[in-house]
């Protein structure tokens, strides 16, 4: 065996690693292993069961875009083995705290492994919903990628973090962070799902600022560019987006059919948790449709809510719950709609400030049904008037609309 091999890590720890290297890419086991390898041969691999081979090694190297150092062994890095036993056993609280631990500990380690135990650690701070400390891990790993030098985590980390910021209402951050994103992967000839990752998040953004033109372009461009080369999560997102970019310029045959697509691309066996995450956008985007369309959201709320509580996190839990209050409320079921706002509470942690303005918009439809017009009608056209000026354009149409629809069902 070549001295290239005998400096990297033995099974099962190189098997754990490729895993968190092709996870954090995106690649399923067919993608990766393409046609120079078998998935079987990468399934031992990963499995610990079979050695890799110098050949396999340089190529996974290229597929992967990593030097052959990621996959050397660093016996004495906690932060390593913390890495390998979370991709091991799952995204816990717990290995959360052993990540947090293990990166506080060792500020010099290699600055791709960091970089990689943050990315992990932010993805777990977005399940359990920690909204600061997931921005937190974010804006290192972003400033972490710049010292590495290296294209694909320099994109990577600013399109995640856009996500991030757009999540939490910072639109013009997000934009400056996507767009540079956007570049870096053009620029450096990047694989086409960076490309498309970055577009999602543009697209978004594009969406809430009221350029709909413009995003139903770049959704359109993401369709045609459609391929089996991409990940099956970023297929099924790149329809539910265009489908959301179409519904909102009024396109609702469109919006129907790409969402018909995505639905029809996903088994339920394949990926539970976007199986389900899939089914919440479907239902949000019929909720939003004008004239909204109860029927189709509560099927798909139904489906959701089957499997919310075996796969779902918490943050998923609470997502469901406001859907659900927001169709109480326009299936006129104000007594539903008030028990479920008040079981979500005041604050509910985690949620996103998109969906914490939504929940309050909701609380001001409610009180303005229920007959305090004066109180409820002027913080929602506080509310209108704040979106506006911070240039999301689109939630304050859906505020306005909010307050007309509230005000029509009071009269009636």
């Amino acid at each position: 065996m070549s001295s290239g091999v005998d400096q990297i890590l033995q099974q099962p720890l190189f098997g754990r690693r490729l895993r968190a290297l092709r996870i954090a890419q995106g690649f399923s086991q067919v993608q990766l292993a393409g046609t120079e390898i078998s998935s079987a041969y990468l399934s031992r691999l990963e499995s610990g069961a079979r050695p890799p081979t110098d050949r396999v090694l340089s190529y996974l190297c290229e597929k992967l875009k990593v030097a052959p150092a990621s996959f050397h062994a660093t016996t004495s890095s906690s932060l390593a083995r913390a890495l390998a036993t979370v991709m091991t056993v799952g995204e816990s609280p717990a290995m959360a705290v052993a990540l947090e631990e293990a990166l506080l500990l060792e500020q010099d380690v290699d600055a791709v492994l960091r970089w990689q135990a943050q990315w992990v650690l932010a993805r777990c701070y977005q399940t359990q919903g920690k909204v600061e400390e997931e921005l937190g891990v974010l804006q290192e790993m972003t400033e972490l990628s710049d010292r590495t030098g290296l294209p694909e985590l320099r994109a990577r980390s600013r399109v995640r973090l856009a996500r991030r910021l757009r999540a939490s209402g910072d639109v013009a951050r997000a934009r400056e962070r996507v767009e540079e994103g956007l570049a870096l992967a053009e620029a450096n000839d990047l694989p086409h799902r960076d490309i498309v990752e970055a577009l999602l998040t543009l697209i978004s953004i594009e969406t809430e600022s009221g350029q709909i033109t413009q995003a139903r372009a770049d959704a359109e461009r993401m369709v045609e560019s459609l391929s089996d080369e991409l990940p099956l999560r970023l297929q099924v997102e790149v329809l539910w987006t265009a489908a959301n970019v179409c519904a909102r310029q009024g396109d609702h045959q469109a919006a129907v059919e790409m969402m018909a697509r995505a639905l029809e691309a996903l088994p339920g066996n394949e990926d539970p948790v976007l199986w389900m995450r899939l089914r919440l956008a479907a239902a949000s985007m019929y909720l939003r449709m004008d004239p909204r369309d109860t029927r189709e959201t509560r099927l798909r709320l139904d489906e959701a809510e089957a499997v919310a509580g075996l796969v779902g996190m918490a943050v998923h839990q609470r997502e469901l719950l406001l859907l659900q209050c927001q169709l109480a409320f326009y299936e006129g079921r104000f007594d539903d709609a008030r028990a479920v706002s008040d079981q979500l509470g005041e604050r509910p942690d985690g949620l996103g400030v998109r969906d914490q303005l939504r929940l309050d918009v909701l609380r001001n439809q409610i009180e303005i049904v229920e007959g305090d017009h004066s109180t409820a009608v002027a913080s929602l056209e506080r509310i209108a008037k704040e979106a506006q000026r911070s240039v999301n354009v689109e939630l304050s149409a859906e505020v306005w609309r909010a307050l007309a629809e509230a005000l029509k069902l009071a009269e009636g």
